[in-house]
């Protein structure tokens, strides 16, 4: 499964660069990336171009805003109006589902299960599951959104100090 997110991404890349993108736009754009996130733009930016882990973090972090902000507050209105046409209906079912097996988790510690489940770096984790998550349980929209940012700027963090510990020892 690694093998394949990292072809995924490093095709993502190239194919961004093919459109003439700097490599700063790159990271916003991977870290908006549903299946990437934050951590994908953090290996981008701190690998592949090597630009400040600084600069790295709040690309990052913007691009991963870009997209969790709006589908908290937009995909509740959303699929209830899409609610009856079959093709969302099964698309939205599947995205319900995945994440309500990761609610009781976060229902336990409220908003920071929350910090906490956006900001582990493992697959199925990450703040667009979370941003699900919190509209599963319920809770306040600006709760939930302040609880998601933090948790992407922790996710940030961590990955970038997994690289340079992983650097340290090259």
């Amino acid at each position: 499964m690694g093998d394949q997110v990292g072809s995924l991404l490093e095709g993502t890349v190239k194919w961004l660069e093919s459109m003439h993108l700097s490599p700063e736009l790159v990271v916003v754009v991977v870290s908006a990336l549903p299946v990437f996130e934050i951590r994908g733009g953090v290996l981008v930016g701190l690998l592949l171009f090597h630009l400040p882990p600084g600069e790295v973090l709040l690309l990052g972090v913007v691009g991963n805003i870009l997209t969790v902000t709006p589908l908290l507050f937009l995909l509740e209105p959303v699929s209830k109006w899409l609610y009856g046409n079959r093709l969302a209906d099964r698309v939205l079912h599947w995205l319900f589902s995945k994440a309500k097996r990761h609610a009781d988790q976060v229902n336990r510690w409220g908003p920071l299960g929350l910090v906490v489940f956006t900001s582990v770096p493992l697959p199925g984790n990450g703040a667009m599951t979370a941003a699900v998550v919190a509209i599963l349980l319920g809770m306040r929209k600006w709760r939930a959104m302040c609880a998601l940012y933090a948790g992407i700027v922790t996710s940030g963090v961590v990955i970038a100090v997994l690289v340079a510990g992983v650097r340290s020892f090259c």
